[in-house]
């Protein structure tokens, strides 16, 4: 993404990453059960948030700080896992059972990633020759949800050929592994991604292929910001979709109550 872009997102009165937020509280339901953790969790902790509190209150939100449905505390640049939870969170559960959830499985889970390919394979551990790495990733605490969640989303906060690439150096975060049926023949019953939700704009997966394809672009984002900025040629539809940008009520919730120290500002003014 370049630094003239993240220019036109902010002429919008709304930024890439209060895009990304609003896109993925809009696909949470009453009946999902969602774990929002790790060392990236800003924008999918503000869905999750945004969603409960103005499209599905009975959603049921588990932290990876052990909280069930804390209070919707405004974010903090910290990781958001304060103990003032525990003054109002539905219950507290131990480490043992995120891991007991991770293998019953869940509705929803999120994944960014250093590298994502076009079939949804996220790669959050290491760039190059794995004795010899270019650059080490944070890694990842448990793999299980990739295969045990109902679905799950992809959130990458970069937008370039160095994230988006044709084949992810080391799969940390199973998607769609090889296309086609791939996933269904290694064994893994669930869908797998069905978004994943850039600063550029908002992609799907072919329903045989596998293969990721435009869905809708940002506002401020052309057909050849796509093209220039993706290690592959992403799928096309006949009409290219702008994607719906943030209501007045989502932001409002966003400056006021979710996000009033302004992280996603800051996300995006990092060019």
């Amino acid at each position: 993404m370049t630094t003239q872009q993240v220019r036109k997102d902010s002429d919008k009165g709304y930024t890439w990453a209060e895009q990304m937020v609003v896109v993925l509280a809009r696909e949470l339901r009453s009946d999902d059960v969602v774990i929002v953790g790790g060392a990236r969790h800003d924008i999918p902790f503000g869905a999750a948030m945004l969603a409960k509190m103005l499209y599905v209150p009975d959603m049921t939100l588990l932290t990876t700080g052990q909280f069930v449905n804390p209070p919707m505390l405004p974010l903090e640049y910290s990781g958001h896992t304060t103990v003032l939870f525990s003054k109002e969170a539905d219950a507290l559960f131990g480490g043992y059972e995120v891991f007991e959830i991770s293998e019953t499985g869940l509705s929803v889970f999120f994944y960014g990633g250093l590298q994502i390919d076009k079939y949804g394979n996220s790669n959050m551990h290491f760039i190059g020759d794995p004795k010899n790495p270019t650059v080490r990733g944070p890694g990842l605490v448990n793999i299980s949800f990739s295969v045990t969640a109902g679905r799950t989303y992809l959130f990458p906060v970069w937008h370039n050929k160095r994230t988006f690439v044709d084949k992810v150096d080391f799969v940390s975060a199973v998607g769609h592994l090889q296309g086609g049926d791939s996933r269904k023949n290694a064994g893994i019953e669930t869908g797998g991604p069905v978004l994943c939700v850039s600063p550029l704009g908002v992609f799907d997966f072919e329903e045989k292929t596998k293969h990721m394809r435009v869905k809708s672009i940002h506002e401020w984002v052309t057909r050849e910001d796509i093209i220039e900025n993706t290690g592959f040629e992403p799928r096309w539809p006949k009409k290219v979709a702008v994607t719906k940008p943030p209501t007045k009520d989502e932001l409002e919730l966003l400056h006021t109550r979710i996000d009033p120290h302004g992280i996603f500002k800051g996300l995006s003014g990092r060019l």
